[in-house]
């Protein structure tokens, strides 16, 4: 099959400019991509073409080129689709093994983490062209019907609603406690209503609480389950500390997380990805990506972990111990056939090898830990770093943690059970435009005026 269009580019300096693309191949031999003439990138088997029908914009689409994946790019990942035979589709953004349906050793993609899988690109944000243009190619298993029953403007929401229950999920809020949604706005009001569904399926009674500086978007996120909500008038510094046992940061922007940090007694959950540092540290981004935890050091002996040490005081027994990039190494060449290569736990003493433990080679994307592990600081972190968050874990125990993709299926089956929240979109969707000039749409998508944009294309 063979298809030629043009799409809107995203370019590093966050503009948008036009390109020409072909797309010839199919999904058991794989697919050539051609821009402008020239080849551009081969995509291996198990890709199928669908035309786009609409797409969300997103804070992640809006602080692409702050993130560490090559432009310019067709960008969008929140992709409603179609086949030939007019049949509707949402897409799964990660192109691993398991979503194209190829054999492989890989240990990720057998661990359940193949959302994680180090040869994976990812739709509209990592190499593969995204929703913002008219087609798109898609991993055969990542392509999911949408029901009859599931309006298009709530489809297209599909893959924020799967992130918003994953997060939630993680979080697992217990009887009696706060939870605080920090910006409720674009996937800020997906949280709050999927912690509304977690509260009613759950019969677990606990305060949906929503925070954000326009009155106007309390009042909505009345309308998607908070039971209540306060105002953020400036920095938040009227706002009580430990104001929340749990604040989940979705306002996409660096500074919050300082905030969040002030207002959480158990746990910040953090969601935004804008490429930035936040909190004194440099790869917050690359932390959600890898869905990571910080927390406290306790000396307790775990040995089914293994433990990448890299504090300067004497290590346990069984760890690896030294520089981060070394140990990375050590664990990589001493992987047996189907093992992580990667540590459960990092144990450190800065914020420094906090980052280090993060990302241990400059430009490279690995972790030195497992996707949803740990990175445990001692109580010598805190001499390194005036970051309100070392402190606050270090003394008071709070943990971080962080959450990206979560799965289409379970927000399928919500959307199917709860006939008000098929309304989202109709609620949550302010503003509708086409791919002509995405500038002047993402312009808007910025604007204190919109809540949430969609791109919708024209045949």
């Amino acid at each position: 099959m063979e298809v030629e269009f043009s799409a809107p580019e995203y370019f590093d300096d966050g503009s948008f400019q036009s390109a020409n693309y072909r797309f010839s191949g199919d999904t058991e031999a794989g697919w050539l991509i051609e821009r402008n003439g020239l080849r551009h990138l081969e995509l291996g088997p198990g890709y199928r073409i669908l035309r786009v029908e609409s797409c969300g914009v997103c804070s992640t689409d809006l602080a692409r080129q702050f993130l560490p994946f090559p432009l310019p790019q067709i960008t969008g990942h929140e992709v409603l689709a179609t086949d030939e035979t007019g049949g509707r589709f949402v897409v799964e953004i990660n192109a691993s093994h398991q979503a194209r349906g190829v054999k492989s050793d890989c240990p990720f993609c057998s661990a359940e983490l193949h959302t994680h899988c180090p040869d994976r690109i990812v739709l509209g944000i990592h190499d593969l062209p995204g929703g913002f243009g008219p087609w798109v190619l898609a991993p055969v298993n990542a392509v999911l019907p949408l029901p009859d029953e599931i309006p298009s403007s709530a489809g297209v929401l599909v893959e924020p609603l799967a992130a918003a229950l994953n997060a939630v999920e993680m979080v697992h809020p217990t009887a009696g406690e706060t939870i605080a949604v920090l910006g409720p706005r674009r996937l800020g009001m997906l949280v709050v209503a999927a912690l509304g569904a977690y509260r009613n399926t759950s019969s677990i009674d606990f305060e949906i609480m929503a925070l954000a500086r326009h009155q106007s978007l309390l009042d909505l996120s009345r309308e998607f389950g908070a039971t209540s909500t306060r105002l953020v008038d400036g920095d938040g510094e009227a706002l009580p500390d430990n104001l929340a046992d749990v604040v989940i940061d979705t306002t996409g922007n660096p500074e919050a997380l300082e905030l969040a940090t002030r207002l959480a007694r158990r746990e910040v959950h953090l969601k935004s990805t804008h490429g930035r540092s936040s909190a004194g540290l440099n790869h917050m981004t690359e932390l959600v990506v890898d869905e990571l935890r910080l927390g406290p050091f306790e000396d307790k002996e775990n040995s089914d972990a293994r433990v990448a040490w890299l504090a300067d005081a004497n290590p346990q027994e069984g760890v690896f111990a030294g520089e981060a990039e070394a140990v990375l190494e050590r664990l990589e060449n001493g992987a047996a056939c189907g093992d992580l290569p990667r540590a459960d736990v990092a144990v450190v003493d800065s914020a420094e090898r906090i980052e280090q433990a993060i990302r241990p080679s400059v430009g490279h994307q690995r972790s030195l830990v497992k996707p949803r592990g740990d990175i445990l600081l001692t109580k010598a972190a805190k001499a390194s770093s005036d970051a309100l968050l070392v402190h606050k874990i270090v003394d008071h125990g709070l943990r971080l943690t962080s959450s990206r993709c979560g799965d289409f299926r379970r927000a399928i089956q919500l959307l199917l059970e709860d006939p008000e929240l098929r309304k989202v979109g109709e609620k949550l969707v302010t503003h509708a435009f086409d791919n002509s000039d995405m500038n002047a749409t993402f312009g808007t998508a910025r604007s204190s005026e919109c809540i949430k944009a969609v791109v919708q294309m024209r045949w």
